[in-house]
């Protein structure tokens, strides 16, 4: 006994000096030297090549969702960088994930509900900065250009700032400048091995809405943003080896949208039940497994995001072995060659 609290007054006492050690400006400026070094070889060692077609989840959160960024995904080869919506929060994970915002080609959205197109900007300003080479392009269905122009008024005078901060030949006034393209169901790009097809989401009343496949190299990959399990879904899916969609737990929006309702906040509770109709619910989606011949089913754009694993297992309730639920910064690796599907959590 006595040997023990000899070893725990030890403990505190080097305990104490090393805080009275860290109040030492000396000390503290080593630690600063060796901290930022740390960071800017983190910054520089962060993102690995492959030659693998990889999904990055940057946000998996729908606007009911609570600590999770709102909806962006991230497809990635040796040659591609694209971005599939840009929801609340989700540049913060990008830059978690060192995903390479210098060769970012195209920002693909999927319609314009907030919780897709809010960090539009924030991507734009932060793959200028990163040294992207070319100004970058926003991809959507009709109503992309009133969006991307109006996101180009609101931040006219932060490029002018930047610009004249830091001069045109680091932050070119071009670049800075989002474009856009308005597409149509079918295949909108074609670029070396990558092939993009957009498809129609249900998700009324928003007309239209949109979801990606992606084709590289004998893999893919389907994102649905916002929509129900429709035909069209089952067509695109045909052959996919990785589905992203966004996915609904009726038992919990059911319970959610009545406790709100026995509270006395009606108006909250019809919000919360009025999301039901144009969400595709779990049930919706393990029938679209049953029917699809799609390898691994992600539900994301969590409705609502489960905050611990009983509303976890509620929300998975029923579902295959080849259905994940998703989570922020979560990545899927699909080696070339291959019929595998890497999972990663962070």
């Amino acid at each position: 006994m006595k040997k023990v609290i000899i070893l725990i007054l030890v403990l505190g006492l080097l305990t104490g000096v090393g805080r009275v050690l860290l109040t030492l400006p000396a000390v503290q400026d080593a630690l600063l030297v060796r901290g930022t070094a740390a960071v800017a070889e983190g910054v520089g060692a962060a993102f690995s090549e492959s030659t693998s077609l990889r999904v990055y989840v940057c946000g998996s959160a729908s606007p009911l969702g609570m600590g999770q960024a709102q909806a962006c995904i991230a497809v990635v080869t040796p040659e591609h960088f694209y971005l599939i919506d840009s929801g609340a929060g989700s540049t913060d994970n990008i830059n978690r994930l060192g995903l390479p915002t210098e060769r970012l080609q195209g920002l693909l959205l999927t319609h314009f509900h907030s919780d897709h197109i809010a960090e539009i900007y924030e991507v734009n300003l932060g793959s200028w900065i990163g040294g992207r080479p070319a100004p970058l392009t926003v991809y959507g269905p009709r109503g992309v250009d009133e969006v991307t122009n109006a996101v180009n008024a609101g931040y006219r005078l932060d490029r002018v700032y930047r610009t004249g901060h830091h001069g045109a030949d680091l932050l070119p006034p071009a670049l800075g400048v989002l474009e856009h393209k308005m597409i149509s169901p079918g295949v909108i790009l074609e670029d070396g091995d990558l092939k993009i097809t957009a498809y129609v989401s249900e998700h009324p009343p928003i007309h239209p809405a949109v979801g990606y496949r992606f084709d590289y190299r004998g893999r893919s990959v389907v994102v649905s943003g916002d929509s129900n399990v429709s035909g069209d879904t089952l067509k695109i899916v045909d052959g996919a080896d990785l589905l992203l969609h966004d996915a609904l737990s009726l038992p919990t929006v059911t319970a959610l949208s009545e406790a709100m309702g026995a509270a006395g906040r009606s108006r909250t509770s019809k919000i919360v039940a009025d999301v039901i109709d144009y969400h595709a619910s779990t049930d919706s989606l393990i029938e679209l497994g049953e029917k699809s011949d799609v390898d691994m089913v992600a539900f994301y754009h969590l409705v609502p995001v489960p905050l611990n694993s009983v509303l976890e297992d509620i929300f998975m309730r029923g579902v295959p072995d080849n259905f994940v639920l998703t989570e922020d910064l979560m990545r899927f690796e699909l080696p070339i060659g291959s019929d595998k599907i890497v999972v990663n959590r962070p």
